[in-house]
């Protein structure tokens, strides 16, 4: 983590007159957080900021804080510090393209675990709180086919369809995203604390939330615009009426994307908001392949769906093998060294950690003698 310009990041986020529309603005006109700092007030007037906006930005500049700020930056570093995070700057590298085409982008995001999932094809699988078993099992099995189709399958962390979707990403060997509505140092609910952790291996935990900053009821609906802004598409397993799904759905709609719903029977309550969805035009989903085929030009098909695992039980993946040696390495370094989505490093991690040749260590890979014995593929 690079300390100086992630406490750079936190004091912009805490100063209490610049808002998120005017920090984006000037975030784009600047070019950089540090260039904003450092701006003087007719250049900050003339890139319209407002006085009051200025006047929090200079007295930053001069003592390194506010003062009328309800937080404390150091404390928040630590945080970031202690849970391995790091910030995503809003027009920099490795903010996820996608989300940065909305109306209403975060101008910074708190990650942890593998960033580089952010920027890969996602599908949004989201629903209930209180889902029935058949929807939990429709999530677990439709997440499960979403990354055998090479997609990452992000969801918001909650109790029900979102964290079946999680857990049906990891099983397959993909990788998930969870969007907090909480700062990227806590976990909420807290049950989902161990599911967390396991996200981080394979995938990543993102929040446009500053470290510190607790649960509160009016986060929930902005952290919705994230996990469609984020995703190609939005599929909405099961959801009564009213429901934080359709919120979900209504934010993926004015950001052009596709939604995508089951066709529950009328006498199912829990299921009327998918109903209402398909009435408005939803596209309906019986399987996968209603969703890949739907995606839109942004979304190239990996793999046909439901022979992912044939795949990974017969290709030898040793190519990966070629890129790792005695040292631990973290997923990142392999993707871009690869050159080929996360979700298929991931899943050649997989199968040769299953097969004893790739060892893991605290969320970093190395070869194990009998890896570092095998012939190397390079294809």
């Amino acid at each position: 983590m690079d300390t100086d310009h992630t406490r750079l990041c936190l004091l912009l986020h805490s100063l209490p007159r610049l808002k998120s529309r005017q920090l984006r603005h000037l975030l784009a006109h600047f070019n950089s957080p540090q260039a904003l700092l450092q701006a003087g007030p007719e250049d900050l007037l003339a890139a319209g900021a407002t006085a009051a906006a200025a006047q929090d930005l200079a007295l930053a500049r001069r003592l390194g804080r506010h003062p009328q700020a309800a937080v404390d930056i150091t404390a928040q570093l630590d945080r970031l510090r202690a849970a391995g995070a790091q910030v995503l700057v809003l027009g920099q590298p490795g903010y996820p393209p996608l989300l940065a085409t909305t109306s209403d982008p975060p101008p910074f995001l708190y990650a942890r675990g593998h960033p580089a999932a952010l920027c890969a094809p996602q599908l949004a699988v989201v629903g209930s709180r209180r889902a029935s078993a058949i929807g939990l099992r429709a999530a677990t099995g439709l997440a499960a086919e979403a990354v055998d189709a090479g997609l990452v399958v992000t969801s918001g962390l909650a109790l029900g369809i979102d964290a079946a979707a999680h857990r049906g990403a990891l099983q397959a060997g993909g990788a998930s995203v969870a969007v907090m509505a909480t700062g990227i140092d806590s976990v909420y609910p807290r049950r989902h604390a161990a599911l967390a952790s396991e996200l981080l291996d394979a995938g990543c935990l993102v929040t446009e939330f500053p470290p510190m900053t607790p649960p509160l009821p009016g986060h929930f609906p902005a952290r919705n615009r994230i996990i469609s802004g984020l995703s190609l598409g939005v599929l909405v397993v099961e959801a009564a009426l009213p429901s934080g799904s359709l919120i979900t759905a209504g934010t993926a709609l004015e950001q052009g994307r596709e939604v995508f719903a089951l066709p529950w029977f009328p006498g199912h309550v829990g299921g009327r908001g998918c109903l209402q969805l398909l009435r408005d035009g939803a596209v309906l989903v019986e399987a996968i392949d209603d969703v890949l085929d739907n995606l839109g030009p942004l979304y190239t098909r990996q793999r046909p769906p439901r022979t992912a695992a044939l795949a990974a039980e017969t290709a030898p993946a040793h190519w990966l093998l070629a890129l790792m040696g005695a040292t631990a390495v973290d997923v990142d370094t392999l993707v871009a060294a690869a050159g080929r989505p996360l979700p298929e490093v991931l899943s050649a991690l997989s199968l040769l950690e299953a097969r004893g040749l790739v060892l893991r260590e605290a969320g970093r890979y190395l070869c194990t003698e009998a890896g570092l014995a095998t012939p190397r593929e390079s294809g």
